[in-house]
């Protein structure tokens, strides 16, 4: 069973719920979680709705027994710029105050990543969401205890746009594509670069590379051998390489994570030789 979910805290998610309902044909199946009755797509997917943050989600493997969990979300910046948005979570660091553990990653499903990503970029081709920026975020905020797997697509990035009839289509779109894709490929790791994963973005999209967790170059002076071992190992795919953006780390940076993946045996290789003849 694949969940998508929702929250009564978050205005972005309940805009997007109500598309799948209006347009996907979720119907009522007369179960109630939380006060808010769950909704029914097909035999296998269901749509539920929290009273918690979305965030703050990591019971739910406790109530759900399900194959992975779909977070429709609102995303907030302070440049306030509309986006569409698709990211594994976790903390790298110690500040938990965006849900989580600190040094804690979810399990990430690269398969579903990439998926959720190419939607969103046809949609905004497809609904002329030309002011859109369509883009993965490293890994970051909560949830990151479950023992499900687990992605957040977003709808941003502020309040204006939370409300946004045809971004709501558009997350709505992608939600739907994970409910049937395999989670069987091969995935990859990636460091280095900005929040906005730029570079990352192209491999997926043109070279249909499958990235699971990210680590950012904010992240790489602090980042340890746990942590990287996690990003493997919360991957539930087989991770098959270390993609390095190389002019998006310091050479100090390298020193210090390149040996780390080694001792893991996983191929490193540099971004920017991935590239289509």
């Amino acid at each position: 069973m694949r969940v998508i979910v929702t929250s009564v805290k978050d205005p972005a998610s309940q805009n997007i719920k109500q598309v799948l309902i209006d347009e996907y044909g979720f119907h009522s199946n007369g179960e109630i979680f939380e006060g808010n009755e769950i909704y029914t797509h097909e035999p296998d997917s269901i749509l539920i709705t929290s009273e918690r943050d979305l965030i703050r989600c990591d019971h739910l493997d406790e109530h759900f027994d399900a194959e992975v969990f779909i977070f429709c979300s609102r995303h907030r910046s302070k440049s306030a710029k509309p986006a569409l948005l698709v990211h594994s979570t976790g903390n790298y660091l110690s500040d938990d105050s965006f849900g989580g553990q600190p040094y804690e990653l979810s399990i990430s499903t690269a398969s579903l990543v990439s998926t959720a990503y190419k939607r969103l970029f046809s949609e905004r081709n497809h609904r002329n969401l030309s002011e859109f920026d369509v883009s993965l975020e490293v890994t970051h905020h909560g949830p990151t205890s479950m023992k499900t797997p687990l992605l957040f697509v977003e709808l941003g990035s502020d309040e204006e746009y939370w409300e946004h009839p045809e971004g709501a289509k558009a997350v709505a779109a992608a939600a739907i594509d994970c409910l049937t894709v395999s989670m069987n490929k091969g995935a990859s790791i990636a460091f280095g670069g900005n929040h906005y994963a730029s570079k990352f973005n192209r491999l997926v999209l043109e070279e249909n590379i499958h990235i699971s967790h990210m680590a950012p170059k904010y992240v790489l002076d602090e980042i340890n051998q746990d942590l990287v071992s996690q990003m493997v190992n919360r991957t539930h795919e087989s991770v098959n390489q270390a993609i390095l953006d190389w002019k998006g780390t310091t050479s100090d940076q390298r020193d210090r994570i390149i040996p780390m993946i080694e001792s893991l045996g996983i191929e490193i290789i540099r971004a920017k030789e991935l590239k289509s003849d």
